[in-house]
């Protein structure tokens, strides 16, 4: 197997010791991390390495060899079994390196920001003011919906259709929605204000 931009996983030589030289290594390429294992088979249980590609290094040594390297702590000399497939592998470990990188500087970002309580306070009184807005505009709509309603409640050509159980039912949920609606906006507007105490 051939590893490609794409593929997570294929077979390399990884170089072990003077006695033993190059052994083959099935290498799993995933989140930034290089791991190998001694086959397929193995990787449910036991992984015999891993490097993490955020701020390693990768150079070429030839047409088939390369080395990662993570500063000094980890070394990783492979053998591909040509060029092109040496490539492959530059080509994807590259990519992941990338993404490593860019991921552990948006991690080192988003702990720098700290937000104040001032602008949380700022923030929660918009809010505030939102909710408001939403309470007066739905209590305005409400009761503009059940006087249209009551309307036609006193209205004696149309007193018949009240008997009407679709015609019963609709006034009887404009009611409750009204008061259901009212009561979920102040209902939010208590905990913003408790909210706010709090910063």
């Amino acid at each position: 197997a051939v590893v490609s931009t794409q593929s997570t996983g294929g077979w390399l030589l990884k170089w072990t010791n003077f006695i033993k030289g190059y052994r083959q290594r099935w290498f799993v390429l995933s989140d930034g991390l290089l791991s190998y294992y001694r086959s397929q088979a193995e990787m449910a249980h036991t992984c015999r390495g891993t490097i993490n590609l955020a701020g390693a290094s990768l150079e070429s040594e030839d047409s088939c060899n390369f080395v990662i390297s993570n500063g000094g702590a980890q070394v990783f000399h492979l053998r591909a079994r040509s060029e092109v497939d040496r490539q492959r592998w530059i080509t994807a470990l590259e990519l992941a390196k990338d993404r490593a990188n860019k991921m552990r500087e948006r991690v080192d970002d988003e702990e720098d920001f700290v937000v104040s309580p001032e602008t949380t306070a700022t923030a929660l009184r918009q809010k505030l003011d939102h909710l408001n807005t939403c309470q007066n505009l739905v209590n305005q709509h409400g009761l503009a919906l059940q006087q249209a309603i009551s309307q036609i409640e006193d209205s004696a050509k149309l007193k018949s259709l009240m008997k009407d159980p679709v015609i019963a039912h609709l006034i009887k949920k404009t009611a409750e929605f009204r008061v259901a609606s009212s009561s979920m906006i102040k209902a939010c507007i208590s905990a913003i204000i408790s909210r706010a105490w709090r910063v």
